[in-house]
C-alpha cells in the first residue's frame, strides 16, 4: 500500500499496538481478507480455482466418475483461477504475474523442452509432454505462486492434500486386502491413479506428503484434526509397506531423519514412542515386504530382475547424456530410443536427473537441478526466519520481553514454522525416492516446492510488512 503513496490511519495508541494488529499488518502485505459465501464481492476466483484444481488432482474423482473426466472440470477450474489471476493483478496495475525465481526456473525448464523439440526423436511425443503435463504443472505453479498469499491459505492447501492421502491410502489398505490392483501379486498401486498409479510412484508421493500429515499431529490445533491427523499417519505407512517399494522405504527413512532434526521432535520421548511402535508393527509385516528390502544389499534375492535393470538403465541414461549433451533426445523419449544393441527398451531412466540430462540435455540439468535447490532453501529459508520461536526470550529488568517483529500471530509463526520444517522434510523424502524415479515433470515436485515458496514468500511478506508499519506508526500516523 505504502509503494502507491496510501497512507493508513491508526487507532489512537501506543506503536506497539499499532504494529500487533496483524489485520493492519497482512494488508499492508496485501493478503486476502476472509471469504464470506454469502458476499459475492469477497470471492476470489483465483484461490477458488485453484482449491477446486488441488481437490481434483489429489482425490481423483475423475478417474471413479468418467463424467467428471468428460467434462473437464480441472481444466476448467485452472482457467478460471488463471484468468481471475490475471485480471486481479492488471486491475491493481501489476504485471499479470509476480515473478520468483522459482517460476523463471519452471519457465526455463519449460523453455528448453520447446527448443528441443526439432531434435527429438519423436518430435510428436515431445510436444505432448509439454502440452499434456508440463505446461499444466507450469501454470498451476503460477496460480500457486500469485494466489496462495496467506498462511490460511497454506493451511487449506496443506489440509487437502493430507485429506487427499488418507482417502487414497484407505483404497490401498482396501485392495491389499482384497487382493486387487496388485503389481507382481504381491505390491499395492494406487487405485485412484495419475501421478500416484503404480507402486513406486505412489510410495514416492506418500514419503514425500507424509510430513504434512506429521505436521497436524504434532501442532497444537484441535484435537479432532489432530486424531484424524494420526490416523491418517498410520494409513499412509500401512499403505507404503503394502507398495514394497525399495527407494519409497529408503526416501521415507531418510525423510523421518530429517524430519525429526529440523522440527525438533528428536527427543527421547520421541525415540522412546519409535521403538515401541517397531516393536509392535513389525512383526506384523507380509514376509514378502522384507525379502523385498533384502533386495536393496543382496542382488541374488531380487527375483523380478529389477535392481539389475535399473543398473543397465542408468548405464543406458549416462551413455545417452554423453551422446546428445545439447539436447538429448527430447523431453519423454528415452523410452523410445533404441538404438541398436539397446538391453533395456521401452523403460524409462528411473533417475530424475539423468531422465532431464538424457532428454533435454545439459541446457535442462541447470535450471532443473537451480529448482531443486531452490526448493531446500525456500523451505530452510522460512524455517530459519521462524526458528527463534523455540529460543526463550529473555525479560529485560522490570520491562516485557520484545514483541516479535514478523507481524505474526502466534498461532500462524508456530503453523509456518511446522510446515517450514514439514516442507524441507518433504524435499528431503522426494528428492532421495527421486533418485529411482523417471519424475521430473510430474506434479509432486512443484506443489512441494510452490508450497515452500509460498510459505518462505508470506514469512517475508508480513516481516516487511510489519516495518512497514512500524515505519508509519513512528510518522506518527493516527486516525483523525
Amino acid at each position: 500500500m505504502s509503494s502507491h503513496g496510501e497512507r493508513l490511519t491508526f487507532r489512537h495508541g501506543s506503536i506497539g499496538r499499532v504494529i500487533s494488529n496483524t489485520k493492519v499488518v497482512a494488508a499492508l502485505a496485501h493478503e486476502p481478507g476472509p471469504v464470506r459465501l454469502t458476499r459475492i464481492q469477497t470471492w476470489d476466483w483465483a484461490w477458488g480455482g485453484l482449491l477446486i484444481f488441488s481437490v481434483l488432482l489429489f482425490f481423483r474423482p475423475q478417474d471413479q466418475i468418467a463424467a467428471i473426466g468428460a467434462m473437464h472440470v480441472s481444466d476448467l477450474a485452472a482457467a478460471i483461477g488463471l484468468g481471475a489471476m490475471v485480471m486481479l493483478n492488471v486491475s491493481r496495475g501489476e504485471s499479470i504475474t509476480r515473478m520468483t525465481p522459482e517460476l523463471w526456473g519452471v519457465f526455463a525448464v519449460g523453455a528448453v523442452i520447446l527448443l528441443t523439440v526439432p531434435t527429438s526423436t519423436w518430435p510428436g511425443g515431445s510436444v505432448g509432454v509439454f502440452t499434456g503435463l508440463f505446461l499444466k504443472v507450469a501454470l498451476i505453479f503460477m496460480l500457486m505462486v500469485n494466489a496462495v498469499t496467506s498462511p490460511r491459505r497454506i493451511e487449506r492447501i496443506c489440509w487437502v492434500i493430507v485429506l487427499a492421502f488418507g482417502y487414497i491410502s484407505v483404497l490401498a489398505w482396501r485392495d491389499y486386502a482384497l487382493g486387487q490392483n496388485l503389481y507382481d501379486g504381491h505390491r499395492v498401486g494406487g487405485k485412484a491413479g495419475g501421478f500416484f498409479e503404480n507402486p513406486n510412484d505412489l510410495a514416492l508421493n506418500i514419503a514425500t506428503f507424509l510430513p504434512l500429515a506429521i505436521m497436524y499431529v504434532k501442532r497444537p490445533g484441535p484435537i479432532v484434526k489432530r486424531a484424524v491427523s494420526a490416523v491418517i499417519v498410520v494409513l499412509m505407512l500401512g499403505a507404503l509397506v503394502f507398495t514394497q517399494s525399495r527407494s519409497g522405504l529408503l526416501g521415507t527413512v531418510a525423510m523421518f531423519a530429517v524430519f525429526l532434526v529440523v522440527s525438533r521432535m528428536l527427543t527421547p520421548t520421541t525415540i522412546l514412542a519409535g521403538i515401541v511402535a517397531g516393536i509392535l508393527v513389525v512383526p506384523m509385516m507380509p514376509q514378502s515386504f522384507f525379502d523385498r528390502m533384502a533386495s536393496i544389499t543382496d542382488g541374488s534375492k531380487d527375483e523380478t530382475g529389477s535392481r539389475e535393470a535399473r543398473r543397465v538403465l542408468l548405464e543406458q541414461a549416462v551413455l545417452l547424456f554423453l551422446e546428445h549433451p545439447i539436447t538429448g533426445v527430447g523431453a519423454g523419449q528415452f523410452q523410445n530410443y533404441g538404438p541398436p544393441g539397446r538391453a533395456e527398451k521401452w523403460r524409462v531412466t528411473h533417475n530424475v536427473v539423468l531422465q532431464i540430462a538424457a532428454e533435454i540435455g545439459i541446457f535442462g540439468v541447470i535450471p532443473f537441478l537451480f529448482l531443486v535447490m531452490r526448493g531446500f532453501s525456500a523451505a530452510w529459508s522460512a524455517r530459519s526466519a521462524l526458528a527463534w520461536t523455540h529460543r526463550r526470550i529473555p525479560k529485560r529488568r522490570g520491562k516485557a520481553a520484545p514483541e516479535p517483529e514478523d507481524g505474526l500471530e502466534p498461532q500462524e509463526r508456530v503453523f509456518l514454522e511446522t510446515t517450514a520444517s514439514a516442507l524441507f522434510a518433504s524435499m528431503v523424502g522426494w528428492f532421495v525416492c527421486a533418485q529411482f524415479a523417471s519424475v521430473a515433470f510430474n506434479w509432486t515436485f512443484y506443489y512441494v516446492l510452490g508450497l515452500a515458496v509460498c510459505t518462505r514468500d508470506v514469512v517475508r511478506a508480513r516481516a516487511k510488512a510489519y516495518a512497514e508499519a512500524k515505519a508509519l506508526s513512528g510518522e506518527g500516523v493516527v486516525a483523525a
